[in-house]
């Protein structure tokens, strides 16, 4: 169906949010306000279970509530939609008449609180699965009023829920495929499940590496525990993802080849955390030229880190490079001091032979060191 303009527009920010909360959340309450309902609840939740794992809620008129995503979240359970869509999985739209007759709408506990609380009604729900135990669920809620006259009105929600679903999708795709990288992909089964064609070309005759039943192996039993303890703690740990981790792989020609370990969390938007995938980058020879971005990926440095330790191989002092990136000498020197410890160095010269020369033989030992100390 055709939208008006600012239907269109919402369409273009739909795919220009990327994972900006504020972004996404100026997004659903205008994609509320276009569909005409008073209210929209947001949720990722695990169907069987009832449990939701991300909930917001949004007032289409000013984009706030009185009631907290907690106090909904308690409710969920009682959501008939929920209960429709969890025996229909291949159903992606439920209208609240659907889900409850007419002469139950009076004692649904549901119903009854939607309408005590939000005003409204009834509701409408797309529903989407973004992976085997979460359901991604949009919700638009209407007066009786609205609701009357609301089949245009629906249509536009379908569209617009199928445009952002589509957004979502697009921000979490792998790596690509097409790429000169040579790049794995991890999922959440701890086997390699896509390989880009750089990883193809890379993995051929004469590898140290190869990928067999979806596990990357190595030539040498030390260097396999290295590399499977540093897979396992990137799938594996809680909380916030661990820094990459980087090993050393001896090949017959005397020249290590170089993988990197990292973590690729695997988010819906902004609503939410899926699973952490593992991304492995395989380099064939440690760079001549400085590749300032394996500095950050080897060392868990920060963007102003790493800002740092670029202007200081480019020659300037402490002075000059607190005025480049205005802030005082003893910032610069804190900066310095993080920096330090990341990368078990102890001072600016030490510190750009270590970034300048990893093409060296000097560096390759120093950086194998260093490695081990992860």
């Amino acid at each position: 169906m055709a939208l008006d303009e600012r239907g269109s527009a919402l369409i273009k920010r739909i795919y220009s949010a990327g994972e900006n909360q504020s972004a996404w959340d100026a997004v659903i309450v205008d994609l509320f306000q276009v569909v005409g309902s008073i209210a929209g609840v947001c949720t990722l939740v695990d169907l069987d279970r009832r449990q939701p794992y991300f909930c917001r809620l949004y007032g289409a008129q000013n984009g706030e509530l009185a009631i907290s995503a907690e106090d909904y979240a308690s409710r969920i359970g009682q959501d008939p939609t929920l209960g429709w869509a969890a025996v229909r999985p291949n159903s992606k739209f439920v209208d609240s008449a659907e889900s409850l007759e007419p002469s139950d709408y009076p004692n649904d506990p549901f119903a009854q609180w939607t309408f005590e609380t939000f005003g409204t009604a009834f509701w409408y729900s797309g529903f989407v699965k973004p992976s085997d135990e979460l359901t991604f669920c949009l919700t638009a809620h209407f007066t009786r009023e609205q609701y009357g006259g609301s089949k245009i009105l629906l249509a536009q929600f379908r569209l617009l829920f199928d445009h952002l679903e589509c957004a979502l999708r697009m921000s979490n795709r792998p790596p690509s495929r097409e790429s000169a990288r040579a790049l794995l992909r991890m999922g959440k089964s701890g086997t390699v499940d896509s390989l880009s064609k750089g990883a193809e070309r890379l993995l051929g005759d004469r590898s140290p590496l190869l990928v067999t039943q979806g596990r990357l192996l190595t030539s040498r039993k030390a260097e396999q525990r290295v590399l499977d303890r540093a897979i396992e703690r990137t799938r594996g740990s809680a909380g916030a993802p661990p820094n990459p981790t980087a090993i050393q792989v001896s090949h017959e020609n005397g020249r290590p080849w170089l993988v990197v370990v990292r973590p690729l969390p695997e988010n819906y938007g902004p609503f939410g955390k899926l699973h952490r995938n593992v991304e492995i980058e395989i380099l064939d020879r440690i760079p001549a030229v400085p590749r300032l971005d394996l500095v950050q990926s080897l060392f868990g440095l920060t963007a102003r880190e790493l800002q740092v330790v670029r202007l200081l191989g480019e020659g300037h002092s402490i002075d000059s490079l607190s005025a480049t990136i205005e802030v005082s000498r003893n910032t610069t020197r804190a900066h310095l001091r993080s920096i330090y410890a990341k990368t078990k160095t102890t001072s600016q010269v030490e510190l750009i032979q270590l970034c300048s020369g990893l093409s060296t033989a000097a560096a390759d030992h120093q950086l194998a060191d260093l490695m081990a100390l992860n």
